[in-house]
């Protein structure tokens, strides 16, 4: 069940707008959920979503699970961000909680544009994470090509869950709107670099200021655990 709750009124015209929940490596839900903490923004709307088929238990006491994705505006860059820390696991309410987004988002106002973002799976990524992009309308490749972001590759038929459905929706209602996906090589760790780059991109083509250097921290600091985890432990089987 999808449920919107709308805290603070707004109305805006020709605004832009990211969208995108954790994927492969985490990596769209770590573009959003950085707009969200670091540029100026304020709460608008909040969307709670209840498909999981399991309960969270502590202490001999089970508590149902409703997953939370909030919508931010940042006023300064005319923005909009959706972000979350999960997706829905039933297609059925995925497609309710984007159509609730994209509801949501007409009532305020014209969308100028809807950007995704995501991870893209490479066999071999050397240096900086590249960006690669999708457009829900052919005139829009222009848009890409002039930022030098190439279109992700033919082998890819398929963009699933959120990241990719959001897209295709949009271009029923008419909104415009591109897919950022940053190239990856490990899809169980959290991959900030390919946000980082997603985010360099973003700036590119919508002329926004954005200081990424703490996803270099965050990206430290999951070597340092990784790392952590390699090393065999200094102690042996011990009391005390």
């Amino acid at each position: 069940m999808i449920k919107l709750n709308v805290l603070k009124k707004a109305k805006a015209d020709d605004f832009i707008v990211v969208a995108s929940l954790p994927d492969m490596g985490r990596v769209g839900g770590l573009v959003s959920s950085f707009l969200s903490q670091h540029l100026k923004t304020q709460l608008l709307a909040e969307i709670t979503s209840s498909d999981k088929p399991w309960v969270s238990h502590s202490d001999g006491i089970v508590n149902a699970i409703n997953d939370s994705y909030k919508i931010y505006y940042d006023k300064t860059h005319n923005l909009l961000i959706f972000t979350g820390d999960s997706q829905p696991q039933d297609p059925g309410e995925l497609y309710r909680l984007c159509n609730t987004l994209l509801d949501y988002l007409q009532s305020i106002g014209k969308v100028k544009k809807l950007y995704g973002a995501g991870g893209y799976l490479r066999e071999q990524v050397t240096g900086a994470p590249r960006v690669y992009g999708v457009v829900n309308r052919p005139e829009l490749k222009k848009n890409l090509a002039q930022k030098g972001i190439e279109p992700v590759g033919n082998e890819i038929t398929t963009i699933t869950w959120f990241n990719g459905l959001i897209l295709g929706l949009c271009r029923e209602r008419e909104i415009d709107a591109i897919g950022l996906f940053g190239e990856i090589a490990e899809t169980a760790v959290p991959q900030p670099l390919a946000a980082k780059s997603i985010l360099a991109a973003l700036s590119r083509l919508e002329a926004l200021e954005i200081d990424t250097k703490p996803l270099d921290r965050q990206y430290e600091s999951i070597l340092e655990e990784v790392q952590k985890k390699k090393e065999p432990s200094k102690f042996g089987p011990g009391i005390g």
